[in-house]
């Protein structure tokens, strides 16, 4: 297999006053509009075997941005924005020629307000209108969060949401008929604050509508698709930050659970897709040894296993891999107040992680489906990296973020 790609990408913006325009970055500019333009060119050849597939995409987005605060309780925001996306393929092989591709426009424009209305309670409030041209779709998404401080450092938010995405270029390249997929998120959450310490539980469930389903193997020219598929997803985050036990020493505690099933793309059934790990559970600490001018990092992610399909089974979906397990080590040594050297190493112990299978799409002569591990392209990766900030506070530097 071949593949070449090359990619162009630019970025300007600017922020832009009542009597004047100044390029790059302005903070506490409250009645600014702020407004900003993107644009992306890519080309893909791949070369399998016979197969020869080229395509090339062009974008841009532009953003318009205006806020005004009313008062310290009570500020508005409202932007505009443009998505251009232009998109073709063409595949090729001794048999085939076909080519594929949209043109897509999208309009969004929002609105939202920060309101606090007491001494303990805050609110936004906001919503989002977009109109996809393509799809020749119109959608309203109210949004909505409220939170109150009922104690000291305790505090209890609630939010609401219901948001839209549109198809992926997989689907979109091949048909114009399919809508996009809606979610609908509730959340809710309590936060501890106090003195280098955080602590904090969510729980939360979204409900989606309208994914895709088709009836190939793979996204092609000649699938069926349709909005028919529908799924959940419910689950708990608890999150343990603690900077002042112990001296020089910062560490966290976060873990997860995520309860999901999804009948979307070509599944038969209801299941767990292939990316949901039901139990994660993440450590970390930093330990700063002032004599050293050094800050000494540990970090172990575990997961459950994930799902599988396996097709030598009557079950869909039925298969789990192994848990994941994953120590790595870093140590940044700070050259002078802005300058940092950092050393790591990721999966230090060599775990042999896998991420799941892949299996033959025909049987053998004994009518069973091969299969090849899934893993890591390495047991451990080293990394050896110098930051350098630039500020005009000569103290800045990344150390908090390494």
């Amino acid at each position: 297999m071949r593949t070449i790609s090359t990619s162009f990408f630019s970025l300007l913006s600017y922020v832009m006053f009542s009597q004047h325009t100044v390029t790059g970055i302005v903070l506490n500019a409250k009645k600014a509009p702020v407004t900003s333009a993107s644009f992306g060119h890519g080309k893909n050849q791949i070369d399998l075997e016979q197969d020869e597939v080229y395509n090339q995409e062009n974008a841009a987005h532009f953003k318009l941005k205006l806020r005004k605060s009313y008062s310290d309780r009570f500020k508005w925001t409202m932007g505009l924005g443009q998505f251009i996306t232009y998109f073709k393929e063409l595949f090729s092989n001794t048999a085939l020629r076909f080519s594929s591709g949209y043109d897509f426009p999208l309009s969004a424009a929002f609105t939202e307000v920060d309101w606090i209305f007491s001494k303990k309670g805050a609110a936004k409030i906001g919503a989002r209108l977009a109109h996809n041209g393509m799809l020749k779709e119109t959608q309203l998404m109210p949004r909505l969060s409220l939170a109150y401080k009922f104690a000291k450092n305790h505090q209890f938010s609630w939010a609401f949401g219901t948001f839209a995405q549109a198809p992926r270029a997989d689907y979109l390249k091949y048909t114009a008929t399919i809508q996009s997929k809606r979610a609908v998120h509730y959340i809710m959450n309590y936060l501890y604050t106090h003195d280098r310490q955080t602590f904090r539980v969510e729980v939360y469930e979204k409900a989606y509508q309208d994914l895709i389903q088709f009836n190939t193997q793979t996204p092609q020219f000649n699938s069926d698709f349709t909005n028919g598929g529908s799924g959940y997803a419910r689950g708990l985050d608890v999150f343990w930050r603690d900077g002042k036990s112990i001296k020089n020493l910062e560490y966290w505690v976060s873990y997860s659970f995520i309860d999901s099933q999804r009948n979307y793309r070509n599944f038969p059934t209801t299941v767990t897709p292939n990316f949901i790990a039901k139990h994660s559970i993440s450590l970390v600490g930093k330990y700063w040894i002032n004599d050293w001018k050094s800050q000494l990092s540990v970090t172990q992610v575990l997961s459950s296993g994930r799902p599988y399909n396996n097709p030598n089974e009557s079950l869909f979906m039925n298969g789990r891999t192994k848990p994941f397990s994953n120590l790595s080590l870093s140590w940044a040594y700070l050259i002078s107040s802005q300058k940092i050297l950092l050393f790591s190493v990721n999966n230090i112990l060599g775990t042999q992680n896998v991420l799941g299978y892949e299996y033959a799409n025909t049987p053998d002569a004994n009518g069973v489906y091969n299969r090849r591990i899934i893993e890591p392209t390495a047991d451990r990766f080293f990394f050896v990296g110098f930051f350098w900030t630039l500020s005009d506070n000569k103290k800045d530097n990344q150390l908090n973020n390494l």
